[in-house]
């Protein structure tokens, strides 16, 4: 916002104000005038001030409040939002893409991408995630009331059968779990994410409190999800308290559900990238 320039007004008597060239002459009848005629501008003046000055913090203040309530699509009322990231970490996950028929390997060699970009580009195409994928979901408060999260749950929008083709893989060889705090099995009769310390399962999440307390201040927290048998479309429920009052916020793939299906089953063919990440070798 542009600052208004300021201003000096020189007071009648400051020495550093030029004369008044067209001041009367001392002893005429207005000699008396001038000095009367300044203070009275000079209260104008300090009033007018205080009147710009109150409506410009009005108009800050309200600039403010509403750059503050809409840079986060939050529908009014609700006390939590969320947002996610699907990602792997490529050390000790295996990011795999199942497609329906044959995979060109040799164009994707051609092309010399990264697997990781390569598999991304096969989805954006006509293929699906399979075996695993980690969510990374953001959850922030929007108001003053503290929230407690009560629950985690996968929803399975849609199912199908895995589609016929073939399977590319790349990542880490045995697929480590071991630090991976939460996780759901979308094959699982109970869908909630559960809690674990290494490889033991402690419960169902959160084991402990999970309070977010303060206004816009973020809790960040991953979850693996692993596939069932069949190719699901799902969101994530996050169910929290607030007050007296409970609600719960649906997270999603940037409006659309996450989709994830097996890597294993009826696959035609199977390739993995080599220590390059740029070739592709056909499994056995």
């Amino acid at each position: 916002m542009p600052e208004t320039p300021e201003t000096e007004t020189a007071e009648p008597g400051d020495p550093a104000s030029p004369p008044d060239e067209d001041a009367p002459a001392a002893g005429t009848p207005r000699d008396a005038a001038p000095p009367a005629r300044g203070r009275t501008r000079t209260i104008v003046a300090a009033a007018l001030g205080i009147v710009v000055s109150t409506a410009l913090a009005a108009a800050v203040t309200t600039y403010l409040d509403v750059w503050s309530s809409s840079r986060s699509p939050v529908p009014a009322g609700q006390g939590l939002h969320a947002e996610s990231e699907v990602w792997w970490d490529l050390t000790r996950d295996t990011k795999a893409v199942r497609i329906p028929g044959t995979a060109d390997v040799a164009e994707l060699e051609h092309e010399a991408m990264d697997a990781g970009t390569a598999l991304d580009g096969l989805v954006e195409a006509d293929g699906t995630y399979a075996g695993m994928m980690r969510v990374r979901v953001t959850l922030m408060n929007f108001t003053k009331v503290p929230v407690s999260v009560t629950g985690v749950r996968a929803r399975v929008t849609e199912e199908e059968p895995a589609p016929e083709g073939d399977l590319l893989s790349c990542g880490g060889a045995e697929g480590s779990t071991g630090i991976t705090r939460l996780r759901i099995d979308l094959g699982a009769s109970d869908t909630a994410a559960q809690e674990y310390d290494g490889e033991k399962a402690v419960g169902q999440y959160p084991t402990q409190e999970m309070q977010l307390a303060k206004q816009d201040e973020p809790a960040v927290f991953d979850i693996r999800v692993e596939a069932g048998e069949t190719t699901a479309s799902y969101v994530l429920d996050v169910v929290y308290q607030q007050g007296t009052e409970k609600g719960r916020v649906v997270v999603d793939d940037g409006g659309k559900p996450f989709v994830l299906a097996p890597d294993e089953g009826d696959i035609d063919s199977a390739y993995r990238c080599d220590d390059s990440m740029t070739h592709w070798e056909k499994q056995p």
